[in-house]
Parts: structure tokens; sequence; C-alpha cells
């Protein structure tokens, strides 16, 4: 297994799953919207914003305050308590009664999906080898990409077995017992290690590190600084790494999720047919949209392995500022295919989006956080940085209808093209490489 023991990829298949799980719920609802809409009579586009975003603003307190509590209390409780209440809050979900039950049920869903970043992305860097580290953290926020892919697969059977406008309900559900298996068996995980040490446990640590290695291990190699830190030594001693993991991805999630979220509404009104859900075209015209978009969605796992291929050679920065620009390029062809009318090629640009987003700066943005804060700060930090990622794709899901209806589709993703170059400046001002270094 790459120069991995067989527990150690233990470990990293249960915190990848759980980033599995979180990707699918989180994107499930976007080919759930438009039966909610139905469903609930539901025609402003704010309210609209609102029911997709609503799990994405809950993932904005979700991953400061588990980064918080993984730094204070272990990695291992609370990615256990996390993944059992994203299965009941599925079951909660899917039993909405009304808009606000449902909203008040989702915003708490992202409270749990949010609070899965940091404690998984920090577990899996402590437990992984520094020379292979990169591969594996962006290994396993891949299975976002591959929840996101089997989101739109389910709903899509889901909406061509029950061919009704309750059918969301069963979307809503479907990440219900996944959810509660994978709680079973993180019942067993270990804690981290280098969690442990700094904690003064150090019988436990050698424990959990002969485990993972499966030979005795020396307690050396995972020192790290010794240093008393605190959450406001995010904004003195650790600025620049703040600056650096906090902005771009605050930047790229406003496109990556206002785009991902509500590409099959987009193709919806662009390449099919605008009839309301009483006639006969109105679900196959959601089946189509959502069979396109997951075709595009297809992209967001090539991207992730071609980053698998390239972050331990190309780096970290310069991948992060390839994707950068990738975006831009790709959002640059959507607004052009829209402003001469030619919908029918947008899905060109959606494909490339996809591909370098997930090339660079999502994959990029979950790593950096766990490899340029120390273990006092490493789940503090990421939790910050991600909850300002959540920040962004929060008014990325609220303003993109908002702002396609006002100003149009084809200025909206100029704008996004926009905000995705600053992402690449910044990236570039505040660089700070990580490749092949070991942690803090």
């Amino acid at each position: 297994m790459n120069g991995i023991t067989r527990n150690q990829f233990r470990t990293w298949l249960l915190a990848a799953s759980g980033i599995g799980l979180s990707g699918y719920d989180l994107f499930i609802v976007s080919a759930a919207l438009s039966l909610i809409q139905a469903d609930f009579h539901i025609s402003s586009p704010w309210m609209v914003g609102l029911f997709a975003g609503a799990a994405v603003l809950g993932a904005v307190p979700g991953a400061f305050i588990s980064g918080l509590l993984a730094d204070r209390f272990g990695r291992r409780k609370i990615m256990y308590i996390d993944i059992a209440m994203l299965g009941m809050t599925s079951i909660l979900c899917s039993i909405a009664w009304n808009p606000v039950s449902l909203l008040f049920f989702r915003f708490f869903q992202g409270v749990v999906i949010g609070a899965e970043y940091p404690i998984s992305a920090t577990l899996i860097a402590e437990v992984m080898p520094k020379l292979s580290r990169g591969k594996w953290v962006t290994g396993a926020f891949s299975f976002q990409a591959v929840g996101m892919i089997v989101a739109a697969i389910i709903s899509t059977l889901i909406l061509f077995v029950f061919q009704e406008k309750s059918a969301w309900r069963y979307m809503m559900l479907s990440c219900a017992v996944p959810s509660i298996i994978l709680a079973i068996f993180r019942r067993n995980i270990r804690e981290s290690p280098r969690w442990l040490l700094r904690q003064g446990r150090k019988k436990e640590a050698q424990e959990v590190l002969t485990y993972l290695l499966g030979k005795e291990a020396t307690l050396q190699d995972i020192q790290g600084t010794q240093e008393v830190l605190s959450f406001k030594d995010l904004f003195r001693s650790y600025k620049v790494e703040t600056l650096l993991t906090a902005v771009p991805w605050f930047l790229m999630d406003i496109g990556l999720y206002g785009i991902g979220l509500f590409t099959p509404a987009i193709l919806v009104q662009s390449l099919l047919p605008k009839v309301p859900f009483g006639a006969d075209q109105f679900l196959a015209s959601n089946f189509r949209a959502d069979a396109s978009a997951s075709f595009a969605d297809l992209f967001l796992i090539l991207g992730f392995l071609l980053n698998i291929l390239w972050v331990e050679k190309w780096g970290r920065i310069r991948l992060q500022v390839i994707g950068f620009m990738g975006m831009a390029i790709g959002t640059s062809c959507v607004a052009l295919f829209a402003l001469h009318a030619m919908s029918q090629w947008m899905l060109i640009g959606f494909v490339f989006f996809n591909l370098m987003v997930n090339l660079g700066p999502n994959a990029t943005t979950y790593l950096l956080p766990v490899e340029v804060f120390p273990t006092r700060l490493r789940s503090t930090g990421h939790g910050f940085a991600a909850s300002c990622g959540k920040l962004g794709a929060t008014l990325g899901v609220f303003f993109l209808p908002v702002a396609a209806h006002t100003f149009g589709l084809a200025r909206t993703m100029i704008v996004m093209g926009i905000l995705s170059t600053v992402g690449a400046i910044v990236t570039l001002l505040c660089r700070i490489e990580t490749k092949g270094t070991a942690l803090k």
C-alpha cells in the first residue's frame, strides 16, 4: 500500500469515508432542490438560495468549533460523535413537515458536515509518512468528489423509481444507513499519537505509534514544536499561514459551491424546456439535467487523480495557482457561451471548471492547513480555514441564483472568474511550500 501499513490504511479509510458521506449529503440537495421547490411551492430566488445554502451556512460554525474541540479533546472522540450525528440529521431532514423545519434540520446537518473537515484532515496528516502525506490527504478529500458522483447517480435512480415531488425525501434519507455503519466502525479508531504526545501521554502515544507502524518506533520522529499556543496565535505568530489557508479557500468555495450546487438548475433553465411540474416533461427535464451534471462531476474525480499524481512532484503552491487560473478559464467559457446564446456548449465550461478546481485549490486548500500549522494549532487552524471556505460557499450558494437572475448568467460567471484570479494572486503572495517537509 505504497509504503504504509495495514493499520495506517484502515485509519485513512475510516477518515476518508466520512469526507465522502459529507460530500454526498452536502451535494444531494442540488438534485433535490427543484423537487423541494415544487413540493413546498417555493418561487422566490432568495428562498431557493436559502434552501440550497442552509447546510453550507451550518458548516461555517461546524468546522470552526470542531477544530477547537479536536485540538482540546482529541481527534478520535469528535470524529465518532460527528458521523453518528450525520446519520441522525439525515433522518430528520427526510421527515421535515414544512419549509421552516427543513431549513432548521439542513442547517444542523451542515454543522455536522463542516465538523468533518478539520478532524479527518488532521488525523490523516498525523498518521501518514511525510513523503507521501500530500497524496493521502488529497486522496481522502477526493472522497468528497466520489460522494458528489454517487449523490448524482443515486438521486437520478430515486427520481427514476419514485416519479413524484416527494422523491426529495428519499434523497435526504439515503445517507442515514451508511453514516450509522461508519459510526460503528469508527468506535475502534485510534487517537493521533502526535496529539497524545502533545498532551504528555507518552506511553499511550508509543502504543498507538507501534500499532500504526506494526513495529517498535521512537517518539522522537513525532516530537514537533512544544510551543504553548492559543487561537490568537493564528493572527500573531502564524498570520501568513492563516492568510494562505483561509483567503484562497474562501474565494475557491464561492465558485465551487455556487456553481456546483446549481449546475443541474442552470442546465434545466438553459438547455432544457421550461415547463411546470405538472407538465409531462418536468421530471424528464430534471432527469436529463441530473444526468448531464453527473457527467460534469466525473471530471471532479479526474482532477483529484491528477492532483494525487502531481502533488508531491509539483508542490502545493504551483498546483493551487494553476487550478485557480483554470477555474477562471472555465467560468469564462460558460460566460462566453451564455453571452452568445450557445447554451448547448456550456457543459464544456462546467467540465473544465470541475477538472481544474480539483486539480488545484479544492485539494490544496484542504491539505495546506494541516501542514503549515503545528500540532497544538493544527485542527484549530484547519477548522478556521474551512469555516472561511464555507462562509465563501454560503455567499456563492445564496447569491449565485439571485445574481444570475438579476444580472444574467454571463456577468455572474465573469465575476466568478475574477475571484478565481484573485485566489491565484493571494496564493503567490503568501506562498509556503510544504512538499516533503516534516510536521511541526
